[in-house]
């Protein structure tokens, strides 16, 4: 699979989620683009509230048009940060209006802690309808350290992007 054909999208509040699918676009030498959302989730006590709420209650916000054309790539890689053991509102809004574009997914979370990944990576799957070829996590801890940049270089090793497009050979998940 060459790389041109990879998007990483990604929805982050905090910017933690931003730096990690940077990294991996980097990494990949592919596209990038970002969900925004319109509804505003600010960096306070109220816009982490309802970020919960809306977590909580499985609301799908009102985001922008993605500017890619996601048929056109044979893998996208979605990211989000895990809010109170949910899937963020927005990344439901992006796969509610866009799940049927996709060909292949990878998911990739970030995290305060280590609560809610399995979790979350299962609503993923439930609102993508596909089942990913790979999911990997990060913790909020890492992602401020650095160490997150180890932790996706031995992500993106486990892609197997090098090998030929007949290969049907699935990766591992990574859960760091």
């Amino acid at each position: 699979m060459a790389s041109k054909n990879i998007l990483v999208i990604y929805y982050s509040r905090s910017g933690n989620t931003r730096k990690v699918a940077e990294e991996i676009a980097q990494s990949l030498h592919c596209d990038i683009e970002e969900i925004r959302s319109r509804v505003s989730y600010p960096q306070n006590f109220w816009g982490y509230q309802r970020a919960l709420l809306h977590a909580s209650f499985k609301k799908k916000p009102e985001i922008q048009m993605v500017q890619s054309l996601l048929e056109d790539y044979d893998l996208v890689i979605v990211g989000s940060p895990v809010w109170g053991g949910a899937l963020s509102a927005p990344i439901r809004s992006f796969f509610d209006r866009n799940k049927d574009e996709l060909r292949n997914v990878v998911f990739f979370l970030t995290q305060g802690g280590e609560f809610g990944r399995k979790k979350v990576f299962t609503q993923m799957k439930e609102l993508c309808l596909k089942t990913p070829l790979t999911t990997f996590a990060v913790t909020e801890r890492d992602v401020r350290s650095g160490k997150f940049k180890k932790q996706v270089a031995e992500f993106i090793a486990s892609l197997n992007l090098e090998r030929s497009e007949t290969a049907t050979e699935v990766p591992r998940s990574i859960e760091l």
